[in-house]
């Protein structure tokens, strides 16, 4: 794989949600590697917790987790105020190829929706283009 190919993601803050501890730690690792600051929750309702205290730049969340899916979690982060991180973009990562999984995944509020496994250069890739997308909006609302 051709170093240009992974994107510069520092100064990108990334929440990953998985209850999958393997998942979590490659996510992490690839995020890492491109430079990203992140931080790990095995449930979501944690991170709706954390979010009271800080904003993180985009969110990759499991769709099937126990307890909160990860469908619900983004349905409440939604309901959300802007200014307590409504807008935040998220992804979603699940093992189920079903179509209607990435429409459900749409429907809740992610931008983009990928399958494990996972390429972590496109992840990567996906992960700069979203978080540039919110870039842009921050630098035109200021």
């Amino acid at each position: 794989m051709a170093p240009d190919r992974w994107p510069d993601l520092k100064g990108v803050h990334v929440v990953v949600i998985d209850d999958n501890d393997d998942s979590c730690r490659l996510l992490e690792q690839a995020l890492n590697y491109c430079g990203a600051l992140v931080t790990v929750f095995s449930a979501a309702e944690a991170v709706l917790e954390a979010m009271n205290e800080y904003l993180p730049t985009l969110i990759i969340s499991d769709l099937s987790m126990p307890g909160m899916t990860g469908l619900e979690f983004m349905r409440r982060v939604r309901e959300r105020p802007v200014e307590k991180g409504g807008l935040i973009p998220a992804i979603a990562v699940t093992a189920h190829y079903e179509d209607f999984a990435a429409v459900m995944a749409r429907a809740a509020g992610f931008e983009a929706y990928l399958t494990k496994p996972i390429k972590f250069v496109t992840l990567c890739m996906l992960v700069d283009h979203v978080a540039g997308i919110k870039r842009e909006r921050d630098d035109s609302a200021a």
